[in-house]
């Protein structure tokens, strides 16, 4: 095979996106191809061979941190260096602007690839599906615009960066599917969640472990949102409390991936208030 042509991804590649985003069967929208480009317009990669297209990689940067997903290729052209190619590209793109720290979500299947590009595991990163129901909710309220902020703010301490971008944009398309829970004027959890391909996918859910008692009804306010609706739901696998809720509802745990790292392995995170994350592609 001969080497692949990477180019930087446009809006007229959606179609090319959906493609393989159907394929794999991740549950990804034509919406969230299109916010990915909102979100970093230089960012997402597609290769061609011969003039023909073949694969895709997204990459986020969050300062120092960046973050690598979507990496998919057509089955017919595996096994030729692809996979590779286009990881590198991305790893080139975000250590030129400054990262210093890459992580991904690896699904099991591409672990040893990420491996042999020098990323290291972490910690297992959990999927739960289940299916939405009515449930008590009492001091949840919906999330506004002018919650953003505080929002943000919590979420920094959990998420360990700077994420308001990526928050303001699912507020704006989906505000019915995002609550926030308060105490002593401040706001102490949120959770938000986006129309999936054949689920609603929950995240990011953060919550400050002080006031754990407003996880499960945050959930709850979003279940009774989309009650009779299937619901995904990823998690980091030390959030204990969060396993536990989900377990109570009977959520069923699907195939996991790890969270891996790659460069100066810098962890920001405090998972003991990451009860879902946002995306795995985006962290």
């Amino acid at each position: 095979m001969s080497p692949p042509e990477i180019r930087v991804m446009t809006h007229g590649d959606i179609d090319f996106v959906m493609r393989l985003q159907e394929m794999v069967g991740w549950g990804n929208t034509r919406a969230d191809a299109e916010r990915s480009l909102y979100y970093e317009p230089g960012g997402c990669f597609i290769a061609s061979v011969g003039g023909v297209d073949v694969g895709m990689v997204n990459s986020f940067l969050y300062g120092e941190v960046g973050f690598i997903g979507n990496l998919i290729v057509l089955p017919e052209t595996r096994g030729g260096g692809l996979g590779d190619a286009l990881m590198r590209r991305a790893i080139d793109r975000l250590t030129l602007e400054g990262a210093g720290t890459i992580r991904l979500d690896g699904v099991q299947k591409a672990i040893p690839l990420y491996e042999r590009l020098g990323f290291k595991g972490e910690y297992w990163s959990l999927r739960y599906s289940g299916v939405a129901s009515k449930a008590p909710h009492h001091g949840i309220e919906p999330m506004t615009r002018e919650d953003i902020e505080q929002v943000t703010n919590l979420d920094r301490r959990f998420f360990g960066l700077d994420r308001g971008q990526k928050l303001r944009r699912v507020r704006h398309d989906y505000p019915e599917l995002c609550f926030k829970a308060s105490k002593g004027g401040e706001i102490r959890g949120y959770i938000m969640a986006k129309p999936g391909a054949s689920n609603v996918r929950v995240g990011p859910w953060i919550c400050d472990p002080k006031y754990a008692e407003f996880a499960e009804p945050l959930l709850n306010a979003l279940s009774s949102r989309v009650d009779g609706r299937k619901v995904w739901v990823g998690l980091p696998e030390f959030n204990k409390a969060s396993i536990k809720i989900l377990g109570g509802k009977h959520f069923t745990q699907m195939p996991s991936s790890l969270r891996m790292s790659y460069g100066a392995h810098k962890k920001v995170e405090d998972v003991s208030g990451i009860f879902g994350v946002g995306a795995p592609d985006k962290g």
